[in-house]
């Protein structure tokens, strides 16, 4: 009897191996290429599971995706419709309970192959249960000994396993991952950030309304957050004629990114809006850029994405995996491929992400939700003539100053981020006289800030489904 305890013990320890050893699913065996009803596109994946009119697939690099179901071809939709009868009629079956346990509870009609691990952790704790009385019986402390082993090792065990992965798209921002908070559930990635990039900024522009960058409070509940299982939209929204509030994408280092329009309709690049990096301030001195931050390949490496749109579709550079720039992007610069939809970079106008290609809810002509900025102080004006010639940071003690040049002579604005949480602006002008103002920052209450000024008329954005 105790060689038959000893050993059950042992099969226990083996079950929690197997569970920590096999974290996901194994989809080997159903690997297949998928393609949709209108040829657009072809992934190579296996089946994972059913949900409502959606499908989810893992491509053989461990990434999911989400497809929906009539977007799919006939032989597809057939094949998923044989495998959930497949998965029922196992179900269905005397003594296969376990196989999946919450496809009969699920409101939303979710079928999967796995075995869930709670199922496993109940099984095995249930096991060391009994095993536990029976030892009591003999009164023995080298089995209790074993025993509770066993049962720690067990519970670590299953909670290494419960504790989820990342999303597959986290991989992408964690190069600045020392600048971010990254964290995810089930629908979203969340990406917390100060949008504040330790590359020079301002420099190079030639229409200035006074706006200096800050650092911007967008962590906590006023993160980031990017879908993780995009859908392409009915009703595709054209950034031509609206999105002009707020960001249609976030940069990898946590940076937004505006429509590439300014909100008079005018391309922001061709007026000298931006500087050397494709960046201005906002009207709530909120740094952000307006068209590819291409540079971020160097950290991120080609072929690599270096931005996600909010509607969770990724943004890369001008090449595509094989080194060429595409030439057949559609009017949102992107485009299908083996493993969904993409949007490019391109070195004319959209530069972008033209709109949102994907399913995105609008609100007051810009995605919602999105982050707030935090305003120091009152928005500027246009300084007609003024070149911003340089930008001195010190993080250290968190002093910075732009300088400009304006009818012939050097002028500056510095500033200092306080200790106290106030903010001290020290301006020279023209003669040389220098004016001091401090200001504490202040909370938006109306939502995410305006791009530059307010638009002179109302833009109307069709809403996505």
């Amino acid at each position: 009897m105790r060689h038959m305890l000893a050993l059950s013990i042992v099969g226990v320890l083996l079950l929690g191996s197997t569970v920590r050893a096999h974290p996901g699913h194994d989809h080997a065996p159903d690997l297949r290429v998928w393609r949709d009803a209108d040829g657009l596109f072809e992934i190579e994946a296996s089946f994972v599971l059913a949900r409502g009119d959606q499908v989810q697939l893992c491509k053989h690099d461990g990434t999911l995706v989400w497809v929906p179901l009539e977007k799919l071809s006939r032989n597809d939709r057939n094949w998923v419709q044989t495998r959930l009868e497949e998965i029922r009629r196992v179900n269905a079956a005397p003594g296969s309970e376990l196989l999946d346990e919450r496809s009969e509870s699920s409101s939303d009609s979710e079928w999967s192959t796995s075995v869930p691990s709670e199922v496993l952790a109940g099984g095995a704790m249930v096991l060391l249960a009994v095993m536990g009385i029976l030892f009591r019986r003999k009164r023995s402390a080298i089995p209790l000994a074993i025993l509770f082993f066993a049962l720690v090792g067990s519970t670590t065990v299953l909670a290494i396993d419960d504790k989820k992965a990342p999303p597959a798209i986290q991989k992408h921002f964690e190069p600045f991952k020392d600048q971010l908070e990254l964290r995810s559930d089930d629908d979203y990635l969340y990406v917390g950030s100060n949008a504040f990039p330790d590359h020079p900024m301002m420099v190079g522009i030639r229409a200035w309304q006074q706006q200096v960058p800050l650092p911007q409070p967008y962590t906590g509940k006023n993160a980031w957050q990017i879908p993780l299982k995009p859908r392409l939209a009915e009703k595709p929204i054209s950034a031509k004629n609206a999105l002009y509030r707020g960001a249609i994408a976030l940069a990898v280092n946590g940076v937004p990114i505006f429509n590439a329009l300014n909100n008079r309709g005018e391309d922001a690049y061709r007026a000298g809006e931006l500087d050397e990096y494709g960046g201005h301030c906002g009207r709530g001195d909120d740094y952000h850029y307006h068209i590819a931050p291409v540079h971020l390949e160097k950290v991120v490496g080609k072929g690599q994405p270096i931005a996600y749109a909010l509607d969770g579709y990724p943004l890369y550079g001008y090449t595509d995996s094989d080194g060429k720039e595409p030439n057949d992007l559609d009017a949102f610069n992107g485009r299908m491929e083996k493993d969904g939809y993409r949007y490019y970079s391109t070195k004319t106008y959209p530069y972008i992400n033209g709109g949102m290609r994907g399913v995105v809810t609008v609100r007051g002509d810009q995605i919602d939700p999105q982050p707030r900025d935090a305003p120091v102080r009152p928005a500027g004006e246009p300084l007609r003539g003024a070149k911003i010639t340089a930008f001195i940071r010190d993080d250290d003690k968190q002093t910075y100053t732009l300088k400009y040049d304006r009818q012939g002579k050097t002028l500056s604005v510095m500033y200092i981020i306080n200790k106290d949480g106030t903010y001290t602006f020290v301006s020279t002008d023209k003669n040389g006289k220098e004016t001091t103002e401090t200001y504490r920052r202040r909370e938006r209450k109306d939502g995410p800030p305006q791009k530059d000024r307010p638009p002179p008329k109302k833009h109307s954005s069709p809403q996505a489904t």
